[in-house]
């Protein structure tokens, strides 16, 4: 098996983690190569090898969609998710046009199920947002509050179209491999994955910031946006002393939280003046020994 064989094998694989079939383009976006040697690719030639590939029944092609040979036809169900994707996408850039005139945000971008287009009927809609250094705590509140008073927010069982809050960064520290564990496909794909909802010039930087990821995903492009609105900011929001006082609340109420994992020495639930990561249920490791199971199965 050629390199590209085995990186558009890898990249199928994956995503069948999750019965998600992939178009061309999309396996020539997300094409992962662990090794680090292919670089860029053409889809031209991403679409040789799949026929390749299907010709040797390895894979399948179905509705423009290709997939693992071994799996059901995930099609149809791939379809009808893409349909739930397009109205939770409404939602979030609903969202969006008022969370960016809020002080201190500094881009909002849409992530996990609905970013990679693979949303189920009653999943919640993922938000990643970087603030301004010195202000993330200050930022959380504003956004939580104008989603709570909404009724938009995702929480307690409130789960179905609404927004998950739940992962900020500050534009001083744009670097996630540190979060990553020793093998974290999905950390990657996550981040590749991340759809811009609004930007007002740092999402350059967290492309830079994070340019290891080229390595293995060399076709991932770096489309780079610049929208800043006209945000008035009033002393009280400038305020140090009104960033402390929420940090203080903020803290207190994350270290009280009965299900929380800060401090169980994963990457799960962070807080800090630099990031604010709440993932409970993190099964990042698990995903990661399933797909190494998988792809032996595959190739051997």
């Amino acid at each position: 098996m050629s390199s590209l064989e085995l990186a558009i094998i890898k990249t199928l694989t994956w995503f069948d983690l999750f019965n998600q079939p992939l178009t061309t383009w999309e396996v020539w976006f997300y094409l992962w190569d662990e090794s680090g040697n292919l670089g860029k690719v053409n889809q031209s030639d991403i679409l040789l090898v799949l026929e390749k590939l299907a010709a040797d029944n390895l894979i399948t092609g179905n509705l423009g969609y290709w997939q693992l040979a071994a799996s059901p036809n995930y099609v149809p169900e791939r379809l009808q998710r893409l349909r739930w994707t397009i109205n939770k996408r409404r939602r979030a850039k609903q969202a969006v046009r008022l969370i960016k005139h809020l002080p201190f945000i500094r881009l909002v971008g849409l992530v996990n199920t609905a970013a990679f287009d693979m949303a189920g009927r009653d999943s919640d809609i993922d938000f990643f947002i970087i603030t301004e250094s010195g202000r993330i705590f200050t930022a959380r509140f504003l956004v939580t509050s104008l989603m709570q008073f909404l009724g938009w927010r995702r929480h307690s069982k409130l789960v179905s179209n609404r927004i998950c809050l739940s992962f900020y960064l500050t534009d001083d520290n744009l670097n996630l491999q540190p979060l990553a564990y020793k093998d974290d496909p999905y950390l990657r794909f996550w981040l590749a994955s991340l759809q811009v909802l609004y930007d007002d010039g740092v999402y350059s930087s967290l492309l830079a910031a994070n340019s290891w990821l080229n390595r293995e995903l060399p076709n991932w492009p770096a489309v780079v946006t610049k929208e800043r609105p006209a945000v008035r900011v009033t002393p009280l929001a400038r305020s140090s002393i009104l960033e402390r006082v929420l940090e203080k609340f903020q803290m207190y109420l994350i270290s009280r939280h009965q299900d929380s994992r800060l401090g169980d020495g994963s990457t799960a639930v962070l807080a800090s003046r630099q990031i604010l990561k709440f993932h409970e249920s993190d099964v990042r490791q698990e995903l990661a020994q399933r797909f190494r199971e998988s792809l032996i199965k595959i190739i051997t």
